[in-house]
């Protein structure tokens, strides 16, 4: 059917534009000014998408409260997930109203996500370099790239890194004094609150080192202490297997248990740190035992470029014969994720 009269086609445009109007989720702050639009919280920040001012963020101390016309997707601090309309309610709280249930008060502590965004591939890829000509002549490259998929019960990551350095020396010529490669892949699954269970393996080439093959897969439990935006923390504990190639000594290979932690936390928009620690003894004797650890700086350039500093520290009780037990690699270079 075809609308001939414009002062009805006005109409059922108004209509459909206050519709949208109430449609529209609606925050009130504590000064009493309230905004309208798309809800989105991440655990730190309330972001309403206006049409007005486009994306305002908000800190959540600063709200009263909010609601909607329409469910929206909450999910709770202990992995609930709920679809619901979101009444209005008490000074740092709301409630929500389930379709099929009874009415119920949430304060803000118990909200880990509003409206969160759909679960996708992630990645990272970190490049850096050096090359000097004249009194010193070396040449020095270093790239890294990071893939991960994570849901609210399970997530897979995969890690990737290569180091090389090679320096000429007057009367000796060229020669390498980095060459690893290193390949690391990850599962874990949540099976009950902070819980998870992982499996895991590692694998490195370490010329320099005389190091055909390190490897080390494992299986265990980890702990989530803390896990929200700004602060992530996380403790593991499992078994496995240490397996060590050498280039021309043969091979060593035994069980051993596994302990790890995992930090990372954001400073400020701007600037976050990490810290991994992971140490493998051998179950067959006492001085068998492999120590990984990093520290790392990250600052952010813009939404998706960022330049990173890390130190990566390695300590192998039983290094190839003839090379010291000791690594330490100081790491920089400019990033991109996707």
């Amino acid at each position: 059917m075809t609308t001939k009269n414009p002062t009805a086609l006005l109409a059922i445009l108004a209509v459909c534009t206050l519709a949208a109007e109430a449609r529209a989720d609606e925050v009130l702050m504590k000064n009493g000014d309230r905004l309208s639009g798309t809800l989105v919280f991440d655990g730190s920040k309330l972001i309403i998408d206006t049409k007005s001012e486009g994306k305002v963020p908000v800190e959540l101390k600063n709200v009263k409260t909010f609601s909607s016309t329409a469910p929206i997707d909450i999910v709770l601090a202990d992995g609930t997930k709920i679809h619901a309309r979101v009444d209005a309610g008490p000074d740092g709280q709301i409630m929500l109203a389930p379709p099929d249930g009874a009415m119920e008060v949430v304060p803000f502590a118990r909200l880990k996500a509003v409206n969160p965004p759909p679960v996708k591939w992630a990645a990272d890829v970190l490049v850096g370099g050096l090359l000097a000509r004249g009194n010193t002549d070396s040449d020095s490259f270093n790239a890294s790239a990071d893939l991960s998929h994570k849901t609210e019960r399970d997530e897979i990551s995969f890690h990737g890194q290569y180091l090389f350095s090679r320096q000429r020396t007057p009367g000796d010529g060229k020669h390498e004094t980095v060459d690893d490669l290193l390949g690391r892949a990850k599962y874990q699954y949540t099976f009950a609150p902070k819980i998870y269970a992982y499996a895991g393996i590692e694998a490195e080439h370490d010329v320099i080192a005389g190091l055909d093959l390190r490897l080390a897969p494992n299986v265990g439990l980890g702990y989530q202490w803390i896990d929200q935006p700004n602060l992530s923390f996380s403790t593991e504990a499992g078994i496995g297997y240490l397996y060590r190639q050498y280039a021309h000594d043969g091979e060593d290979g035994a069980p051993d248990a596994r302990a790890a932690y995992h930090l990372k936390a954001k400073l400020n928009d701007k600037f976050s740190v990490f810290h991994n620690f992971e140490y493998l003894p051998g179950l067959d004797r006492i001085d068998n035992y492999f120590i990984d650890t990093d520290l790392g700086l990250r600052a952010d350039i813009t939404a998706k470029i960022y330049t990173e500093f890390k130190i990566d520290y390695r300590y192998d009780s039983k290094p190839a014969p003839g090379h010291g037990p000791n690594d330490i690699r100081y790491i920089l270079g400019v990033g991109v994720s996707f």
